[in-house]
């Protein structure tokens, strides 16, 4: 049940925002308006979907489906799925707060979230560890809210004006000696691949876990892991730094990987496949939505994080979230990609991605994997996109 704390804090935000469009007076009235395809015959009810991390704007459309007239608790948030007949409930994500140690958004699926206490009818999912995972726990991606993943690497402007551009750029940074890249590891995703691709090994620094420190101690010389989505504003604005940086996203440097991807567990499809039918394109359209006006589900976002339904220490400030939501939109992170859909999957780009993962995978995969196997446009509505 929503706490008084929650209700205040929410109904306060919602009047910071002057120019909020009628819409978002009443919060959830336009989910109840313009989401309202039947589900009850479907659909489980409620519908839960367990996230991979805490409430941020990158997971907006999925709230965008109930607007901010739900109920926070610890750990999930709940309320009608639009006018739909069903209830959504989305758990946060995390290990040791929306999910048990050493549990993940994709074992979830099979094994069940056990702080909440209930099995997932679907989980965000990478496309990497979707191929790595595919025998363990092999999912299908039903759902790509982010066309392109948030993940960069930032540096100082002043200190390299010229910036970074490609690979071979990296390569003659690492043979400058000039300074390191901080990563959160090269043993597996973006950072395994930059070494595949001769970028050398010296050169990393392993650790990040979406601090700053280093950057700042080194004075700007090291490249820094991050998401553009939010150390890109704090690096600008504050993190002892307030100085233009600038960034490319690892989406730029040939790993292409799909981020947050709504998927279904394998065994399951059979059973979910007619609410994915009429679900799929609602999560299409909130997608769109949220785009062209994100002030409501901005609001519910930061209110939810300060009213500590997620962690103390993860909180969702107004300019950043609002940063997100319009970067996202002005990078292409939220987008069509190279259709008019919005939310479908690229299988060339699955394919390559495939390529890059296949060489490792191991006893937790299927060694015939293939694109088809986890990932789908089966339920996609190709008329739906940003315009």
């Amino acid at each position: 049940m929503k706490t008084k704390t929650a209700n205040t804090l929410l109904t306060a935000l919602f009047a910071g925002f002057a120019a909020l469009p009628a819409h978002a007076e009443e919060p959830g009235s336009f989910a109840k308006a313009h989401y309202a395809t039947p589900l009850a015959d479907v659909c489980p009810n409620p519908l839960i979907i367990q996230k991979d991390w805490l409430m941020q704007a990158e997971q907006a459309p999925l709230y965008q489906l109930i607007g901010g007239g739900g109920e926070m608790s610890p750990g999930q948030y709940t309320g009608p799925l639009g006018a739909t007949g069903i209830d959504l409930t989305i758990l946060e994500g995390g290990g040791g707060l929306g999910l048990g140690d050493g549990e993940t958004a994709y074992s979830a699926l099979y094994m069940g979230n056990s702080k909440a206490g209930v099995v997932p009818h679907l989980g965000y999912q990478e496309l990497d560890n979707a191929f790595i995972f595919s025998k363990r726990f092999p999912v299908v991606g039903v759902f790509a809210p982010l066309d392109i993943s948030p993940t960069v690497l930032l540096w100082d402007k002043a200190t390299y004006p010229d910036g970074f551009h490609s690979i071979d750029d990296l390569k003659a940074f690492a043979d400058s000696d000039e300074g390191k890249i901080y990563v959160s590891t090269i043993k597996r995703t973006f950072g395994r691949y930059l070494v595949e691709e001769g970028v050398p090994e010296e050169v990393f620094i392993e650790g990040y876990r979406g601090d700053g420190e280093n950057f700042v101690t080194h004075n700007g010389t090291w490249l820094n892991q991050g998401f553009l989505t939010s150390e890109a504003y704090k690096f600008e604005h504050g993190n002892n730094w307030g100085k233009p940086i600038d960034y490319l996203l690892i989406d730029d440097l040939g790993y292409r990987n799909y981020t947050g991807m709504v998927s279904v567990a394998k065994s399951r499809m059979d059973e979910l496949a007619p609410c994915l039918e009429k679900l799929v394109p609602l999560l299409q359209q909130a997608t769109v939505d949220y785009a062209a006006d994100p002030a409501e589900i901005n609001a519910l976002i930061v209110a939810f994080n300060e009213a500590g339904n997620g962690v103390g220490w993860w909180k969702t400030d107004a300019d950043v979230t609002d940063f997100a939501a319009k970067t996202m939109v002005a990078n292409g992170i939220i987008g069509n990609g190279p259709n008019e859909t919005v939310g479908d999957f690229d299988m060339d780009r699955v394919a390559e991605m495939l390529a890059i993962t296949k060489p490792h995978l191991d006893e937790r995969s299927d060694p015939d994997v293939s694109p088809d196997d986890v990932v789908t446009n089966r339920f996609i509505d190709p008329s739906i996109g940003l315009k």
